[in-house]
């Protein structure tokens, strides 16, 4: 199941045996706050001509550091997963029905990582397609023995707190502020056994990951994230991707050359410049 690649020995997380990072993939929402389709739920709504989550799956496919890759799918999406990963072939990916919340879904996809399972685990959400290499990179090397990583931006906007009737109550200090993305790494044995203790004590209000590891007493480390990396939430995200992803070069195609002409000069005129 599992496909590597040789690699570069200057790379500084060669030394970690291939296969050993594994991924996990979040896309059985059913996106309602982005509209009715035609196209299905927005994972599967073509963004530059590919399904959003096709261009998900081929950055962590295009990483040798990734073994397994474990998609999490609606039951009822078997057909619009297949027509958007078809032709990949990679023998990595595997897709799995999940629950009726992302928590739910998040830990059955790890259950099925088990045997062998692998040391480093990156929870990701599939209608974030413009995560890059350089993000994946940053996160692999800050999950660490007994610690995982978080990918995040400082939070630039002012931030008010509601009180009754609608009216501002406060404003948030805002200096220690991130706005959380992913993918969201960690010791594959802390998250799972997170997860596990979570669903058999009924806790399903955790919104992602990281507050799971919290709660767990899991420490996280705050990675630098990418912000390129939005998430696809409302139609307009989507249409604004697939504009960016069809938007023509904004450099024209200039050509420069070398080269003179010859003639001869009129009399009595021999400059080299009209006034």
């Amino acid at each position: 199941m599992h496909q590597s690649e040789t690699l570069d020995e200057a790379d500084p997380l060669a030394s970690r045996p291939a296969g050993e990072v594994a991924a996990v993939i979040v896309a059985a929402g059913r996106g309602e706050r982005a509209g009715q389709s035609t196209e299905g739920p927005k994972q599967y709504r073509l963004i530059g001509g590919k399904p959003v989550l096709r261009h998900t799956l081929e950055t962590f496919l295009a990483d040798p550091r990734i073994g397994r890759i474990v998609v999490a799918i609606h039951p009822d999406d078997d057909a619009l997963f297949a027509e958007a990963t078809a032709g990949l072939c990679d023998p990595r990916v595997r897709a799995i029905h999940g629950g009726h919340s992302r928590q739910a879904s998040t830990r059955l996809a790890l259950l099925a990582l088990y045997d062998p399972e692998p040391q480093t685990v990156l929870i990701h959400d599939g209608v974030r397609p413009f995560i890059d290499r350089e993000l994946i990179d940053r996160i692999i090397g800050a999950v660490e023995e007994g610690r995982g990583a978080l990918p995040a931006l400082p939070v630039a906007d002012t931030v008010k707190r509601a009180g009754p009737a609608g009216f501002i109550a406060e404003t948030v200090p805002r200096h220690d502020l991130h706005a959380a993305q992913t993918p969201q790494g960690f010791p594959f044995a802390l998250i799972a056994a997170a997860h596990d203790r979570a669903h058999k004590l009924g806790r399903e209000d955790f919104t992602d990951d990281a507050s799971i590891a919290e709660w767990a007493k899991i420490p996280v480390r705050l990675v630098a994230g990418a912000v390129d990396n939005i998430k696809l939430t409302w139609a307009r995200d989507i249409a604004l991707a697939d504009e960016r992803l069809n938007r023509p070069s904004a450099f024209p195609d200039v050509r420069t050359g070398n080269g003179y002409d010859v003639h001869t000069f009129t009399d009595g005129d021999a400059s080299f410049f009209a006034a």
